[in-house]
């Protein structure tokens, strides 16, 4: 038996930045803010937020998605950040109020907030030398996510351990 007692394995993986962060993550987020506009108003506004996707003008080095994102698990890593750079703009103003009186309501300010600081986690993620302060707005970000994503669902959460 070969024992490897000097091999520290978080420096002898190389993340995959592609898989976690444009098909994991970012899959997962659209698929929230779909399941949240479901359960906050109703199937009218998932087909909203496609129709504006829609209608997004062509300009070149961004796919249009023409048909929304009927299709999203065949969507590959670029037409993911494709996505990153206009998800921002579709959510802003989608939806004014708690319109069915929803208990823990999210409401759309905050929504938008959710895509801002993941385009800001996603730019920073792709440093290669962090500085103090991009570790602190990277943490800010993170914790803003993670309180507003599962906000739902009441969970205690302690962001200190971010």
């Amino acid at each position: 038996m070969f024992i490897l007692s000097d091999i520290n394995i978080y420096e002898a993986t190389v993340p995959d930045r592609m898989h976690h962060l444009d098909l994991g993550l970012f899959h997962y987020q659209i698929e929230y803010t779909r399941e949240l506009l479901r359960m906050q108003h109703d199937r009218s506004m998932v087909d909203e937020l496609d129709r504006r996707l829609a209608a997004i003008p062509r300009f070149p080095r961004i796919k249009i998605f023409a048909s929304g994102l009927q299709s999203i698990s065949r969507l590959t890593a670029n037409e993911y950040r494709n996505l990153m750079k206009v998800m921002i703009f579709v959510v802003d103003n989608l939806y004014d109020a708690n319109i069915n009186n929803i208990e823990n309501f999210i409401n759309n300010k905050t929504l938008a907030k959710v895509y801002e600081s993941w385009n800001k986690m996603y730019v920073m993620s792709r440093y290669e030398v962090f500085k103090e302060s991009d570790l602190e707005t990277f943490q800010v970000c993170i914790s803003f996510l993670i309180i507003s994503l599962y906000k739902e669902y009441r969970l205690p959460i302690n962001t200190s351990k971010f």
